[in-house]
């Protein structure tokens, strides 16, 4: 019987022990196989270019080339590869500019191992995976923003075709994944996003998913 394909994982960080680390805690894992390190965002690219691992593995902090700047990189580079950014900053700021990078998830060194793989697993499958406390962050934040109290008192004016994508964005769904659940295309789940965010006032996608988040955990009915 063949053995399932194993995720491919580059683990970029300046820190050569914090690798080893990293890389011993994966080895336990039967579906897991660490394929190469970087020490720096520049690294990292041009380990991109040769490994195309499925995950990049990647601290926002690093010589040469941040992970901020090296994640825009790898984008460019491999439409395959996914980057998951494990840092040590909570803050919201760190989280916008990463997110708005182009990177998949966002994972802080604090977190529990078993939190680690469940993120790598659902990168790997397409999903966005952002670590719950920062997603307690983002959501303080957000309902004390302007766009939070209004999309709230407005989550009403949206059809029930918009909020079932609401429910798809809250739970990670890429676009084309919202296409397939749906049974509409990608281009209809692109309108019926831009028509989501002119309702409710909001600019970007950050704050899309950060409202989608909310709206799911207060249980706002349509």
């Amino acid at each position: 019987m063949t053995s399932a394909k194993k995720i491919r994982i580059l683990i970029v960080d300046d820190h050569q022990l914090v690798r080893a680390g990293i890389a011993a805690l994966l080895a336990t894992q039967a579906n897991m196989e660490v394929v190469g390190e970087a020490a720096d965002g520049k690294e990292a690219v041009e380990k991109v270019k040769a490994l195309m691992p499925d995950i990049v593995l990647m601290d926002i902090s690093m010589p040469m080339m941040d992970g901020i700047k090296a994640a825009q990189a790898i984008s460019e580079i491999s439409m395959s590869s996914r980057v998951l950014m494990l840092t040590q900053h909570g803050q919201e700021e760190y989280v916008q500019r990463v997110m708005h990078s182009g990177v998949n998830g966002y994972i802080l060194k604090n977190s529990l191992v078993e939190d680690l793989t469940k993120a790598i697993r659902a990168v790997h499958e397409g999903k966005r995976y952002i670590t719950p406390t920062v997603s307690e962050t983002m959501m303080d934040a957000y309902l004390k923003t302007p766009d939070g109290p209004q999309s709230r008192k407005d989550h009403k004016r949206l059809t029930n075709r918009e909020h079932e994508i609401l429910d798809c964005v809250a739970d990670g769904f890429s676009n084309q994944q919202i296409a397939n659940k749906l049974f509409i295309s990608v281009r209809t789940v692109e309108f019926h996003r831009t028509n989501i965010m002119e309702k409710l006032g909001i600019h970007d996608t950050v704050n899309l998913v950060r409202y989608a988040i909310q709206r799911k955990r207060s249980g706002l009915d349509a």
